[in-house]
């Protein structure tokens, strides 16, 4: 009887579990959807499409802005350049001094420099630069209340028509001279012009580049007056007046033109001089291209005005490259 009440109850009871189970986990189910919604409550979901286009807005003004500034900058650099273009040489190279021999007092003869841009001494070498004066003319240089900011040397032609030495000769004394200006002016710029070259003549006054050609006497003495390396001091005769005039006075009474020198090759020496400024760290000047007969006067040795104008256009890129110089 107790065993057949046992199983009633428990068959009873069978339903209720269930029922109980059920009703918890709907109440389970309940609480989880509830923590659900209710942390998306507390953190909704950011719209981004507004702070994308406030991005976007913000990318778009900033690359005008650059862009802005770009041009502002491109247009202050083109008008520097025509400022620039229309400055005189003499405007261009203020702070900046030439110095060396007869080539570099050509600058001034021909109006291209003020006397004050230029240091030169007729027969100057780096073979004697305390014999010939070269020394004297750094020493004014160093004495001056405001150091160049740059110094364009101009030497040369005296030490390959006089000296007789050889190019790598040449090379060291133009070494130890540049040195010497290095440790003068230690915050000067330094650059090193090549040597013009020597044209020869033909009877008629051409240049040709020949060794042995003609030309007239008299225009060879009167050319040479001014500014060339053969021209004659006022206090005495330059050793490069006599060397130029040994040949060109062998003519006969009864003739109008004589042998003038051979012409000098100088191109050993220059590229003994470009070796040296890359050794040195300082600029070469190339020049050796303004070999045109119009560049010349009619000795072939005395530079034309053309050729200083030439010639400073040259020293102007090398020096001041940030400008586009015509």
């Amino acid at each position: 009887m107790f065993e057949k009440n046992k199983e009633k109850m428990k068959e009873k009871m069978e339903p209720d579990k269930v029922l109980r189970f059920a009703i918890v986990a709907v109440i389970l189910l309940f609480l989880i959807g509830a923590l659900i919604i209710g942390t998306r409550m507390m953190n909704p979901r950011v719209d981004a499409t507004e702070g994308v286009k406030k991005l976007t807005e913000l990318e778009d003004a900033n690359v005008q802005k650059i862009d802005a500034q770009i041009q502002e900058l491109e247009q202050t650099e083109a008008d520097e350049a025509t400022a620039w273009k229309a400055k005189s040489a003499k405007e261009k190279m203020d702070g900046c001094i030439v110095l060396g021999d007869s080539t570099a007092l050509g600058f001034r003869q021909n109006d291209i420099l003020s006397k004050s841009q230029v240091k030169s001494k007729d027969g100057a070498t780096v073979s004697d630069a305390e014999g010939s004066g070269l020394n004297e003319l750094l020493t004014a240089v160093t004495e001056a209340e405001t150091a160049p900011q740059k110094l364009i040397l101009c030497i040369g032609r005296g030490d390959v028509a006089v000296s007789g030495e050889t190019a790598d000769a040449f090379a060291a004394n133009y070494k130890s001279f540049v040195e010497q200006v290095k440790a003068a002016l230690p915050d000067t710029k330094v650059y090193v012009c090549s040597i013009p070259a020597y044209l020869s003549l033909t009877s008629t006054g051409d240049a040709t580049g020949s060794a042995d050609s003609d030309t007239d006497s008299d225009s060879d003495a009167k050319d040479t007056t001014d500014n060339s390396d053969f021209k004659s001091s006022t206090d005495s005769k330059s050793s490069t007046d006599s060397k130029s005039n040994s040949d060109s006075d062998t003519s006969s009474d009864d003739s109008s033109s004589s042998k003038m020198s051979t012409a000098l090759d100088v191109t050993s020496y220059n590229e003994a001089l470009k070796a040296l400024c890359k050794e040195e760290k300082v600029k070469y000047v190339d020049t050796t291209d303004l070999t045109d007969a119009s560049y010349y006067g009619e000795d072939g040795s005395t530079m034309t005005k053309a050729y200083y104008e030439a010639c400073i256009n040259k020293i102007l890129e090398a020096a001041f490259r940030n400008y586009v110089i015509q």
